[in-house]
């Protein structure tokens, strides 16, 4: 990593150490140092020479004060023109025949430039400008020009001492260095080389000159003062130092190949201009309101004009029939009796369709027969079926992982991760604490600082409390110190935490603002005695250097990692915004550990933050709050949501069963004062208990089965089909059980038909009902399954077996429990307890038919008169639910797409706190890696120049456009440029000779099979040469064999604060991936092939579901655009794309769901409805209104859509078609004449079964999860439950019998024989009436 020397070493040390390091004052000549002689300005002419001694009235000066010495340049010599050469180059040994300076000094300026050399060297004009401005200042034969000693002071054997001087610069001059620097990046760290210039972040050209003139670590005080500004004493000063000697930054000079990238050197000259992000989309408006709303108003007042005046002729021709005269009125019934002929005719016509009438109720009819006939065969297979299917739970494995629960395996991002994980290494293990002190309030503190002018007052943050910083320290170093224990050995945070430098260190990448004081707790409880200054005054360094190694104001201590690395402060401090990092409110540790792709060797890490966990649940202080987490949490808290709700879902589940046992009882009452006893007595015998129970295990054992099939298949069942699978099988199945056990009630045996017969009939007749719902319900869910979200996938495949096995066992096995409780019925024996039998007082007598039950009194006897009684009454209800119709496909825009991570949890769970922390504190995001699979050899400077981002790379190269697109965050969602490998690389490899190349071998030492051997930067003792000697390094880059040789080196090699910071080994020891080809005989590499490589940035904050989605976004189209200009595969990766790339799609996904499994529903319903196509499209539009309106009320509830929602959503399909098709079948096969008629009869027969089978048992069990502890329960499952229950039941059992009294089907007079083939069950009003009871 880059780690530039503070602005103490690299500014004010060149400036003025290189300056004053020259020849005892008593050498000069003494008229020249006389401070009180006319000033000379002129050519050859000298103002400073000398060493004298420290101002010790500037206590932090780095070096002593200079002599004055206002004499002649001195001649240089051969040896010294070298010496120049050698060090600066040629340019500057040939440029002068005086200098200001001697050999001394000249060694001086080398030392004391090698850091700002690394830091500028990318861009070489930089470099220039910046190294001209220190050798002018030390060396030019013409300093008395540019510099003038305005005032000295003496000391003992030191009399003229320098104390403060001007130095001319032209406006120009400074504008065009600042400019020249400001933009040069340090790829590794992230950051621009001016922070360490400049000594802060918040730089301009101004602070910038004004901070090297005045830092209190220069001997002197500097003034850098313009044409403009004062007279320069009498005029006699020229501006030398003016902007035409210097380059702008898009320059090339004569010592270079390149010109400075656009990553270096913003121009508008060369540059392109950053990229305008696309006006966001405009609402569709209309006169201010929502487009979509008064579009769809206005065809909804037009429609309902036009049924206004439909039904108002309606009316007055209704009016006008009636009062006919007789001969009219002849006319009319001609014309009827012409109608019937027409409907004669038209029956011809259909008279194919009826064969898939006779079919399906001869089918039932026979199976019936057999099934009753051979009970002990058919259930005896049932259950072999059942137990066989139930075995398969040995093999039965549930997950609650995330990334099995929401993200597809065919899915990009999987592949993508996959990709990543096997061609680098896994994304670390996230641990991470943020830390707050709310009630600690901020303070302002006056710096004592070296890197700031005298005075400066900043507000600090309460986190920066001693006691409250020291605290949190403490903390951070008691979670280092966890240990945990797997049995055999104790494991620490060493033995599982990333560690970038091992193997040869085993410092673990720990990120926190104790890292600028190495986590020694000790070096931040002491004070600078010397200076005055305390751990804030370090803070304050490192928040705005965070690469600075030396702290002159604070012990000269450091402010790097012990890995070498920086933490820099967006990382390690969190709540600042736009504000000052002083201001931060939150400090952030984070912990990265290893992940391997073997799980099970991820088991030492597991534990280790188990014991995390545990400790910081355990640590409470009365001045901190504390968010935290571990890589497992969410798995745990996952884990632990699976099981805390089970007693909820319990509960839920046993009291819809027991109203499923209770319900389907019917009890005879009688009249007068026996009622109570005679009812209490005979509910015994009525009672539905045993056959309710078994109804509702079969439920049980369908679910089981599905399972059970899966996991013979290897599936992993997850959560979602845990809970939700019972809810829906009950929901659908039940409803069939009490359409068939109450036909069988509201029927009236003839006197010459056995039990069996009965059943038989009924069964003919019903059947084929409970055949369209369940079929348009099992091809709807397996239509469900071809979707590529593991959640609905899972859920609909699962759905539709167990929904098929359960309608097996009701037509099969409940069939015959039924045949055996009927006969327990008619023997007069008591429910469950059937070898006791009823007392005489209390059985019915023979040919009595038992009366109607309350709720189906209350629906025929109430609701269907008050519904379907008067037309005004009816187009009511239709304008109401037309109304609602066309407002919830307007809210269908505006519903969010996404799931909040907290949902997910539990609602007690710390994760959740940890993840609003996140949001609310941290100011980075997730990292991003930006991976180029290389098509070309890297080795070439073609394929270099489509990836690098430094001089001589193309303009639209990778890196280039991930700079240019981070400057636009709030589209791009990149908080900044990326680390850039290959440009470091070239820096690294760069010679600047022997002593101080980073890249270096040793000069004896060799391998056995001739190579040389690497030596690294900590090594300063050995005799090493630099890689590549300055005359073969041609171009500004390595050639081909050059770059294969040393980048093992460079990825190897450790940075060094000391010596080279550009050690790749930390940064991107695990960023390449690179095949060698090594010679059999000789083992010696002989060419090297980089295969891929990453670029890491940092995504902005993401806050919410939106923020997630828009990041992997913007990431991947980014990566697209990126390909159209480099001849490589790119693609985007980070930890929260896996789940987060459904939703990219999810309007789509929802709509090819949905519409498919509602086209499943038409294609059955018509089908099974005798290929009528108006009964299939009444029931298909009633499913898609119910579906319709979900999303107006998931709106109003705030209800995200994502894989939950589309689940329910496709339950809703699967339900609504229980509310619809009874009702829509008994309407089409009414032997009624009117509509009207049909409509009653069919809601009067169906609805109650409807109301009581459906909508009573989910409202009966779903009202329990309110009481559920899980949030996800209460919102999804709770809220959206009720939703798809309560919408059913009104469109079922309200608007499908209005709307079929006005658009239903036309009757089917084939349908009724004298055998009831095909209609419904026989009309109640032909029932005989029950002896001395009333029905009614």
């Amino acid at each position: 990593m880059a780690s530039p020397l503070s602005v103490t070493t690299v500014v004010v040390t060149v400036l003025v150490l290189a300056a004053v390091l020259t020849p005892a004052a008593g050498q000069s000549d003494t008229n020249y140092s006389d401070p009180t002689r006319q000033r000379v300005h002129r050519e050859n002419w000298c103002m400073m020479y000398g060493n004298g001694a420290m101002n010790p009235n500037r206590t932090k000066a780095t070096g002593a004060a200079p002599n004055f010495y206002n004499g002649p340049a001195k001649d240089i010599d051969d040896s010294t023109r070298d010496l120049i050469k050698n060090m600066f180059g040629e340019k500057y040994s040939n440029e002068w025949d005086k200098l200001c300076c001697d050999p001394s000094q000249i060694l001086t300026l080398h030392a004391s430039t090698l850091a700002a050399y690394q830091l500028l060297k990318k861009c070489s004009v930089s470099w220039d400008n910046f190294f001209s401005l220190l050798f002018n200042f030390t060396c030019s034969p013409h300093q008395s020009l540019l510099m003038n000693v305005t005032s000295t002071f003496s000391l003992p054997y030191y009399p003229n001492l320098v104390l403060e001087a001007d130095v001319l610069v032209t406006d120009g001059y400074k504008s065009k260095m600042y400019n020249s620097v400001k933009d040069v990046s340090l790829p590794a760290a992230n950051l621009k080389a001016i922070v360490a210039l400049c000594g802060s972040s918040d730089c301009n050209e101004e602070t910038f000159f004004t901070f090297i003139g005045s830092s209190p670590q220069s001997p002197f005080l500097i003034n850098f003062i313009t044409e403009t500004g004062k007279n320069h004493d009498n005029g006699t000063m020229e501006p030398i130092l003016n902007e035409t000697t210097l380059y702008n930054c898009y320059d090339v000079p004569d010592n270079a190949t390149f010109r400075c990238s656009c990553e270096d050197c913003i121009s508008e000259v060369t540059c392109p201009a950053d990229p305008i992000p696309p006006p966001p989309k405009k609402p569709f408006k209309i006169l201010g309101f929502d487009g979509a709303l008064v579009v769809i108003l206005i065809i909804y007042l037009a429609l309902f004009l036009l049924c206004l005046v439909h039904v108002a002729i309606m009316y007055h021709y209704k009016r006008t029939k009636n009062r006919m005269d007789p001969l009219t009125r002849s006319a009319s019934i001609a014309s009827s009796i012409s109608e019937k002929h027409i409907e004669a005719m038209q029956n011809k016509v259909n008279q194919g369709c009826r064969v898939i009438d006779t079919l399906l109720h001869d089918l039932f009819c026979a199976w019936a027969r057999f099934a009753l006939r051979f009970p002990f065969i058919v259930i005896p297979v049932m259950c072999a079926f059942v137990a066989a299917c139930c075995a398969g739970m040995n093999f039965f494995v549930m997950t609650s992982a995330p990334i099995d629960l929401w993200s597809s395996p065919k899915s990009q991002t999987r592949a993508d991760k996959i990709k990543f994980d096997q061609t680098f290494v896994p994304f670390y293990r996230n641990t991470q604490i943020i830390i707050t002190a709310p009630y600690i309030i901020s303070f302002n503190y006056t710096l004592n600082s070296a890197n700031v002018p005298d005075n400066t007052t900043k507000l600090f943050g309460g986190i920066f409390n001693k006691t409250i910083f020291g605290e949190i320290f403490k903390l951070q170093n008691s979670i280092m110190n966890i240990t945990a224990s797997n049995g055999t050995k104790n494991i620490t945070v060493k033995d599982v935490c990333f560690q970038p430098l091992h193997p040869d260190s085993d410092e673990c990448a720990l990120i926190s603002p104790f890292q600028w004081f190495q986590n020694n707790y000790t070096l931040f409880n002491e004070t600078d005695k010397k200076q005055n200054t305390t751990f804030i005054e370090h803070i304050f360094y490192c928040m705005n250097s965070p690469l600075g190694i030396a702290d002159g104001s604070f012990k000269d201590m450091s402010c790097l990692t012990t890995f070498n690395g920086p933490a820099g402060v967006n990382l390690a401090l969190g709540g600042f915004g736009s504000s000052e990092p002083t201001t931060a409110k939150a400090i952030v540790i984070s912990i990265p550990l290893n992940y391997h792709r073997d799980e099970q060797k991820n088991a030492d890490a597991e534990l280790w933050e188990q014991e995390y966990i545990k400790f910081m649940k355990s640590y409470n202080h009365p001045d901190l709050k504390i968010a935290f987490q571990a890589e497992r949490s969410i798995q745990d808290e996952l884990d632990r949501e699976a099981f805390q709700d089970v007693s909820t879902v319990a509960i839920s589940y046993i009291l819809m069963f027991a109203y499923v046992a209770i319900m389907l009882g019917k009890v005879s009452c009688c009249s007068g004062s026996e009622v109570p006893l005679y009812c209490v007595r005979r509910w015994f015998v009525d009672a539905k208990i045993s056959l309710g129970l078994a109804g509702v295990l079969f439920v049980l054992f369908s679910v089981v089965c599905s399972l059970g099939i899966f996991s013979y298949a290897g599936y992993k069942s997850t959560v979602i089909v845990i809970e939700v699978i019972p809810f829906l099988v009950l929901a659908v199945g039940v409803d069939n059980i009490f359409i068939l056990v109450q036909a069988i009630q509201r029927d009236m045996k003839a006197p010459d038909e056995s039990t069996n017969d009965q059943i038989i009939r009924i069964f003919g007749k019903v059947g084929p009902s409970m055949l369209l719902s369940a079929a348009s319900e099992v091809i709807a869910f397996a239509c469900g399954s071809l979707s590529t979200q593991p959640a609905v996938h899972d859920f609909s495949i699962y759905a539709s077996v167990a929904v098929f096995i359960n309608f097996v066992l009701q037509i099969s096995v409940f069939l015959i429990l039924l045949s055996f409780d009927k006969r327990r019925e008619a023997g007069e024996r008591v429910d469950v307890l059937c070898c006791v039998k009823a007392s005489q007082d209390i059985q019915i007598p023979d040919g009595v038919l038992r009366p109607k039950s309350p709720l189906y009194r209350l629906v025929s006897d109430v609701w269907v008169p008050a519904l379907l009684g008067s037309v005004i009454v009816r187009f009511i209800v239709m304008s109401i639910f037309g109304l609602t119709f066309c407002l919830s496909i307007v809210a269908i825009p505006h519903l969010e797409i996404g799931l909040d991570q907290q949902l997910a949890l539990p609602r007690d769970s710390y994760v959740g706190q940890y993840l609003d922390y996140v949001g609310e504190y941290l100011e980075v995001g997730a990292p991003v890696y930006f991976v180029a699979e290389n098509n070309e050899d890297l080795s070439e400077f073609d394929a270099q120049n489509e990836i690098c981002g430094s001089a001589g790379c193309n303009i639209s190269s990778m890196v280039s456009l991930l700079n240019v697109y981070s400057h636009l965050p709030n589209y791009t969602r990149l908080a900044q440029g990326p680390n850039t490998w290959i440009d470091d690389y070239f820096n690294w490899i760069t010679p600047a000779g022997n002593e101080s190349s980073c890249c270096r071998v040793y000069k004896t030492n060799t391998t056995n099979n001739g190579t040389v051997v690497f030596c690294p930067s900590t090594d300063f003792a050995g005799d090493c040469r630099e890689c590549i000697a300055g005359e073969d390094f041609k171009m500004g880059r390595p050639n081909s064999t050059q770059f294969q040789s040393f980048l093992p080196f460079f990825l190897n090699d450790n940075p060094d604060p000391n010596f080279c910071t550009l050690g790749g080994h930390a940064a991107y020891g695990n960023a390449v991936n690179y095949k060698r080809r090594i010679n059999k005989t000789t083992h010696a590499v002989t060419s090297l092939n980089v295969t891929a490589s990453y670029f890491m940035t940092y995504h902005t904050t993401c806050r919410n579901s939106s923020d997630f989605i828009e990041s992997y976004k913007q990431a991947r189209n980014l990566s697209n655009y990126m390909m159209k200009f480099v001849n490589a595969s790119i693609y985007p990766y980070s930890v929260f794309y896996v789940y987060y790339e459904m939703y990219v799609d999810m309007i789509n996904q929802v709509a090819i769901n949905l519409g498919v499994c509602i086209a499943a529903v038409f294609v059955v319903s018509f089908v099974l409805l005798s290929f009528n196509f108006m009964a299939a499209v009444t029931t298909t539009l009633t499913v898609l209104m119910i579906t319709i309106n979900m999303f107006g009320l998931m709106y109003l509830l705030d209800i995200y859509i994502n894989p939950v929602s589309l689940v329910n959503l496709v339950m809703s399909v699967g339900i609504s078609v229980e509310f619809c098709s009874h009702i829509t079948r008994s309407f089409a096969f009414s032997n009624h004449l009117s509509r009207v008629d049909r409509a009653k009869e069919a809601l009067a027969k169906t609805g109650s079964s409807v109301l009581s089978g459906i909508f009573m048992t989910k409202i009966i069990g779903v009202s329990v999860l309110a009481f559920a502890k899980s949030q996800i329960f209460e919102i999804y499952y709770f809220k959206m439950y009720i939703c798809i229950v309560a919408a059913g039941m009104l469109h079922g059992l309200v608007f499908l019998p209005v709307f079929l009294t006005f658009f239903g089907p036309s009757r089917n007079t084939l349908s009724l024989k004298p055998k009831g083939g095909f209609g419904v069950i026989d009309s109640p009003e032909k029932e005989p009436l029950l002896k001395n009871r009333s029905r009614e």
